[in-house]
């Protein structure tokens, strides 16, 4: 089993040489203000930020501009230490020395690199060819963070672009809980594709049936085409999809020669910044380079960098040109296996009009139509036996598949259970019984009982992965002022006492709220608080940065 726990978040704000750095304990963190006068310090800021760096998209409020700030999170898998860096959509892994293991600026693969460090991902079919594909980072935290401002009840609405997959909630949960795994999905795509193989054998049978019929009518003197002009037609026409192969390849070509230009111009201009880095007081060369990508432009450079700012100024460059890289290298890759795929479809395309309209003319003539029909037969029974030895086995997986039906039963079974108790114990009277049988269902509380109704509904989902699925990583669970939703002193109260008393011993706990006084909750080991004492919406600050400014040489540097 593992568990992912935060070190420490450094937030920098290069322009205006501001940073926050915030370090955090294993066990319970509570991040507060004053009760009076703590709103608007930064602790949503600083809790969004967490699984912001981690690859989601957090909603932050509108002042807070998350695409001029760069994120860097310390993070422990067991004992093994990575930092996390993310500058608008460009990604940095580092190791504990920092030595760059993997950047990014593509969800996906980020996602994938992610997939083999926590031993843990979530699958989703795609909504354009139903396809199970590894989805973006967000669906692994999904269970793991509550946004104040988004407390609905049982509907994931802590994060943004989550909509990507269709009815995706189910199959999200069910693979948190360990469900839907890769035995399942397995399962699925054997299905998936002996259904795929059923739909051809059908279509191929139904030709076979048309053309038995067409041969019945010539055999019975039934009036019939005499001469091949379909066929001819059939040639043509490949003949027109040969040329147009030729055309696109030639096209694909020259935009490969284009991009492999450009990767090295780009891969030259990076070089360049890094030597002009260490030749400290000199003047930049001018780079000008427009991506044929991402139409993204790195304007003249001809300025001196005063040595008050020329860190900051490379960092932004640096940053620009890698993303850029990233963006052309992945679009080159895309170019490549294009071109490989129309010359392997030009070679067929080549093999078969070797089949020329003699041959195809002499070949017709010389069969008869009996040995036609004798041929057709066995095909038609070879296909036959195949659609049933199809149906055996997809029936067979099926079968299979029951055993993980039957773990759904057992879940929503302790769902029920769980969610009954806790209804009963904080008198949520409004959410019917009805609404809590099956965790597909959906309830919503309102005024005092909101923010109660919502975390119960995520710990119940945590506890139940935790039964079911104990080897799965456990991910730090962020709670964002859970108090903070017209919440009176009372509940406010009982939910911290439960959110304390629940909360899984290998499961760090990030949680932010107003006024948090230690004494009122004697019994609870709390590890580490956090006092916000800055001014409204500056939570950034020159000192954070000046202090820790020199772990930017490093991110540069590699």
């Amino acid at each position: 089993m593992k568990s992912l726990f935060l070190n420490t978040l450094f937030i920098f704000e290069y322009k205006n040489k501001l940073a926050k750095r915030v370090d955090f304990h294993k066990g319970i963190n509570v991040i507060t203000s004053d009760k009076a006068n703590g709103n608007d310090l930064g602790k949503s800021v600083i809790l969004k930020s967490i699984y912001h760096t981690l690859g989601a998209d957090s909603i932050f409020d509108s002042k807070w501009n998350a695409f001029d700030k760069a994120y860097l999170l310390s993070i422990s898998v067991n004992e093994t230490v990575y930092y996390v860096y993310r500058s608008g959509n460009l990604f940095k892994i580092y190791n504990d020395k920092f030595e760059k293991i993997y950047s990014t600026m593509n969800r996906t693969e980020l996602a994938e690199y992610l997939a083999n460090v926590y031993n843990f991902t979530v699958k989703l079919p795609n909504r354009q060819e139903d396809q199970l594909e590894i989805t973006p980072p967000v669906y692994s935290y999904i269970l793991n963070y509550v946004d104040q401002d988004h407390m609905n009840g049982t509907k994931f609405s802590s994060f943004r672009s989550l909509s990507q997959y269709p009815d995706y909630k189910e199959k999200v949960i069910y693979t948190h809980f360990g469900i839907f795994n890769d035995e399942y999905f397995d399962l699925l795509k054997k299905i998936e594709v002996l259904k795929k193989e059923e739909k051809m054998l059908k279509d191929e049978k139904q030709v076979i049936d048309n053309m038995l019929e067409k041969i019945k009518g010539y055999l019975e003197g039934i009036d019939a085409p005499t001469d091949l002009s379909l066929l001819n037609i059939e040639l043509d026409r490949k003949k027109e999809e040969y040329t147009d192969i030729v055309v696109r390849l030639k096209r694909v070509k020259n935009s490969l020669v284009n991009i492999r230009n450009n990767k090295f111009d780009l891969e030259a201009n990076i070089n360049d910044l890094v030597i002009k880095y260490k030749e400290d007081g000199k003047i930049f060369n001018k780079i000008n380079h427009k991506c044929p990508v991402c139409s993204q432009e790195v304007d003249e450079l001809d300025l001196r960098i005063k040595n008050s700012s020329q860190l900051e100024d490379y960092f932004i460059m640096k940053d620009d040109l890698e993303g850029m890289l990233l963006e052309v290298n992945r679009k080159l890759k895309i170019k490549e296996e294009e071109y490989s795929n129309l010359l392997n479809l030009l070679n067929t395309y080549e093999e078969n009009l070797k089949f020329n309209e003699t041959k195809v003319s002499d070949s017709l003539k010389h069969m008869g139509y009996m040995e036609t029909q004798e041929n057709m037969i066995r095909e038609l029974g070879t296909i036959n036996n195949r659609l049933s030895s199809n149906a055996k086995e997809i029936e067979g997986y099926k079968n299979k598949i029951k055993k993980f039906n039957e773990l759904k039963k057992k879940a929503n079974s302790l769902y029920e259970e769980y969610m009954t108790e806790l209804k009963d114990r904080f008198g949520l009277e409004e959410i019917g019984y009805d609404k809590i049988k099956n965790i597909t269902q959906n309830y919503e509380a309102r005024g005092s009982n909101r923010a109660i109704s919502t975390i119960i509904w995520y710990f119940n989902l945590l506890k139940i992965k935790n039964e079911l699925n104990q080897d799965a990583i456990k991910f730090p669970l962020v709670l964002d002022s859970p108090n903070n939703v017209e919440s009176d002193d009372t509940k406010e109260k009982a939910l911290f006492e439960f959110v304390f008393s629940n909360i899984h011993k290998d499961t760090q706990l990030i949680l932010s709220t107003l006024g948090f006084n230690k004494s009122d909750y004697k019994n609870v080991e709390i590890d580490k608080i956090i006092q916000l004492t800055n001014e409204k919406y500056q939570v950034l600050n020159s000192s954070d940065y000046e202090n820790n400014k020199e772990i930017l040489k490093f991110i540069f540097e590699k």
